[in-house]
């Protein structure tokens, strides 16, 4: 995606956010907008929806049974993306819309990097730390990669903190080079 769609993305993921807290309804948003992503990740739907040869009425009277019980306005953004064509978006507006509302409850997400798996305790130990540097609640994923030898690294947004020991070996390699004797 372009910059100037990863742009439009986020606008309307802000307009989604401003009708929810417009309406106090950023939970039904959120379920909403994970059930619109979801229909467009399906490769048969979005062929159907994006297929120029398709009436736009035809496309809402087969679409009405499936968006039973999703709140009208979501709907008129998937019409709306539908007529514009910007159906490509959706997943990237959600994800806006996810982090702004993560914002909004003081969530953050990590993705942990250990080079053998975290007991509960570590997992537990790491989340309290992130938490107090990042001042929010953080919710790990973790994964094993046994490349970086030991230690953790540690993924919260555009943040990485690496605490591997193969960064470590790294820095004391370029430090023992830069030494003249």
């Amino acid at each position: 995606m372009g910059k100037s769609a990863y742009a439009q993305a986020m606008r309307y993921g802000q307009a989604v956010f401003e009708t929810a807290a417009q309406h106090q309804n950023f939970n039904t948003w959120r379920d909403n907008m994970e059930t619109l992503v979801r229909m467009v990740q399906d490769r048969d739907v979005l062929f159907f929806l994006e297929n120029p040869r398709v009436p736009i009425a035809n496309k809402r009277e087969i679409l009405e049974p499936k968006l039973k019980g999703v709140n009208p306005m979501a709907v008129n953004l998937l019409y709306l993306l539908v007529e514009r064509g910007g159906l490509s978006m959706m997943p990237d507006i959600f994800a806006d819309y996810q982090r702004r509302l993560d914002d909004l409850y003081g969530i953050a997400h990590a993705k942990v990097t250990a080079a053998i798996p975290l007991s509960d305790t570590e997992t537990a130990e790491v989340r309290q730390k992130l938490g107090t540097m990042f001042g929010k609640h953080v919710d790990i994923t973790t994964k094993v990669d046994p490349s970086i030898l030991g230690g953790i690294v540690a993924r919260v947004g555009d943040k990485v903190i690496d605490g591997s020991v193969s960064r470590r070996l790294e820095n004391l390699k370029r430090e023992i080079n830069q030494v003249r004797l």
